[in-house]
């Protein structure tokens, strides 16, 4: 799978950390993504649920055997929607980067 796909792929389930924030506070949250809505994710951590907002953030996401950094803008819709939309998300693919 193309790593492009993570924009329009199912995100409940995938391991990910917070790698840039406007908050210095939610850097280096990682977990699981267990639930999304329009404008956050919940992650499961080893110290419980948090609670982080996709706008303004940059993601570590680990996305079919790759680890890329995505911006949450470019994921900032609510989950039905992203996939739906995922063919016109991919020609913005610009904010996606293999590390």
């Amino acid at each position: 799978m193309k790593p492009e796909f993570i924009l329009a792929h199912e995100w409940i389930g995938l391991e990910v950390e917070v790698v840039e924030s406007p908050n210095p506070s939610e850097v280096g949250i990682k977990g699981i993504v267990v639930d999304e809505t329009l404008n956050t994710f919940k992650i499961k951590t080893e110290k419980g649920l948090k609670i982080v907002a996709k706008r303004g953030r940059i993601f570590r996401v680990k996305f079919a055997g790759k680890v890329l950094r995505v911006k949450g803008d470019l994921v900032a819709f609510r989950p039905e929607e992203r996939i739906k939309k995922g063919i016109l998300m991919l020609k913005r693919a610009k904010g996606v980067r293999i590390w």
